[in-house]
């Protein structure tokens, strides 16, 4: 997924008193709260094909945006049945990334369905022989099936998707961590509020039972009558171009609806996900020797630095967003009472997983994980804790693409069960040191999440509270 994104193209935090329930001022005013979330889907079952199909949309829609391109998107949607459709693409289940053909492959299409024909043939990608994905895996075709009238792009990001599930055992964290910060925060809301405020859930990877975020802000608004509208995306850093908000905004505007729109802020940066953050760097310290040379890595899921004329990069918001998350969780660390008193060298540095490397950050202004490596290795650290704290719970970026980063290559992981969640981590030896990749739920997350959510209930103006 890391490869497939980005080939498509804060924050205070106030500790709020226990107040009355929520309740309007006047009778045509109606606030409500639509909580945004990615909405990966936790297996790989027949609407998962069309659930990345919506996810990576969304990243179509917000890059063409960003570019001042927004015209554009409905022809590219327009063009790609006619170019890109030659039939049913499939995979074979037991080496989803196989490059060469083998006889009487165990063949799966993208939607889950098995294959018992014999009419197709192998597929054998050249280096940039798929546009914008190749070279990742070969595949095998036939002209017919379900996959006539869907795009090949999708049918191959589909397969893609499948081949990840099945190095995590289908099954993809994202899913039930997401849903369950939604929950204990909506908890929270409804303790404070009571029924008088709305509240719905809206996703980026669209699907059955996971309604897309502008439908359920439209229902929102045209339906139960929202007068003000606080959209909360869960997301510890906010950018532009993964930005729902913007795109709900936009959305609105065209279908002629008129509603107040206020924006809670981001995760990264509140107090509890801060103190989170310091807890998870606590307890992988017990295990250090006092004295050692440490480094600690919070890892963000990372962003292009460089001017590209149609957009600059080093602008992207993102930056500051993962600035601020940074900031709050580094000195929540370095306040820690083990970290004050200890012995050997200590230092927390902040590290992009992808987009910094080379050509994508040419002023060399931002860590890789593999320029952190090095200068760590090179400091002389003997220890390094790397806390994936931005996309811990996308197993995609953790699972897989953070290990990749390590060089970590086929995934690998122990797994662990802690406050019901299965949860991950990766003890390795890499550049002299000894590294530990912790799992990314970052207890707090959802107290961060419930704050700045009612920090914005109660900034509306016009009288609400």
């Amino acid at each position: 997924m890391r490869k497939l994104a980005g080939s498509l193209v804060l924050v205070a935090c106030l500790m709020f008193s226990m107040s009355p329930g929520f309740t309007t001022a006047t009778p045509d005013k109606k606030a409500g709260i639509l909580m945004v979330g990615f909405g990966e889907p936790g297996r790989y079952d027949a609407n998962a094909e069309v659930a990345w199909k919506n996810f990576l949309l969304n990243y179509m829609s917000s890059g063409m945006r960003m570019l001042h391109m927004s015209f554009m998107y409905p022809l590219v949607l327009g063009m790609m049945i006619p170019m890109m459709d030659v039939g049913t693409l499939l995979v074979d289940k037991d080496e989803p990334f196989a490059q060469n053909s083998k006889p009487n492959p165990n063949l799966i299409d993208a939607w889950g369905n098995p294959y018992q024909g014999k009419d197709y043939r192998w597929i054998s990608i050249p280096e940039g022989g798929f546009p914008m994905l190749g070279p990742l895996f070969s595949y095998y075709l036939v002209q017919d099936g379900p996959g006539k009238g869907e795009p090949d792009f999708w049918e191959y990001v589909g397969l893609c998707m499948y081949g990840f599930y099945q190095y995590m055992g289908n099954y993809n964290p994202g899913e039930e961590r997401e849903l369950r910060i939604m929950d204990e925060t909506e908890a929270s809301l409804r303790e404070r509020y009571g029924n008088d405020i709305l509240i719905e859930r809206g996703f980026g990877a669209a699907r059955p039972g996971y309604p897309g975020f502008r439908q359920v802000a439209e229902k929102m608004v045209r339906e139960e009558g929202v007068t003000d509208l606080i959209l909360a995306e869960a997301y510890v850093c906010f950018s532009e171009f993964e930005h729902p908000v913007t795109d709900i905004e936009e959305y609105l505007n065209k279908k002629g609806l008129d509603v107040n729109i206020v924006i809670a802020g981001q995760i990264g940066g509140t107090e509890p996900f801060n103190l989170g953050v310091a807890n998870k760097v606590s307890e992988e310290l017990k295990d250090i020797p006092q004295g050692s040379d440490v480094v600690v890595f919070l890892s963000h899921h990372g962003m292009f630095n460089l001017n590209m004329l149609l957009y600059d990069w080093s602008k992207e918001p993102y930056h500051q967003y993962a600035r601020a998350a940074f900031d709050g969780a580094s000195q929540a660390i370095y306040e820690l009472d083990a970290v004050e008193g200890w012995k050997g060298k200590f230092d927390v540095w902040q590290v992009y997983a992808e987009f910094v490397e080379g050509l994508m950050d040419p002023q060399d202004e931002i860590m890789s994980v593999g320029e952190a490596v090095d200068k760590a290795s090179a400091q002389g650290y003997q220890y390094c804790i790397n806390v994936p704290y931005e996309v811990g719970n996308s197993g995609f970026e953790t699972l897989m693409g953070l290990r990749g980063c390590w060089g970590v290559d086929p995934p690998t992981w122990e797994e662990y069960y802690e406050d019901g969640l299965k949860k991950y981590r990766t003890s390795i030896e890499h550049g002299g040191m000894k590294v530990v990749i912790t799992d990314g739920w970052i207890d707090g997350a959802s107290d961060g999440y419930y704050q700045q959510i009612s920090k914005a209930v109660d900034g509306i103006q016009g009288g609400l509270i």
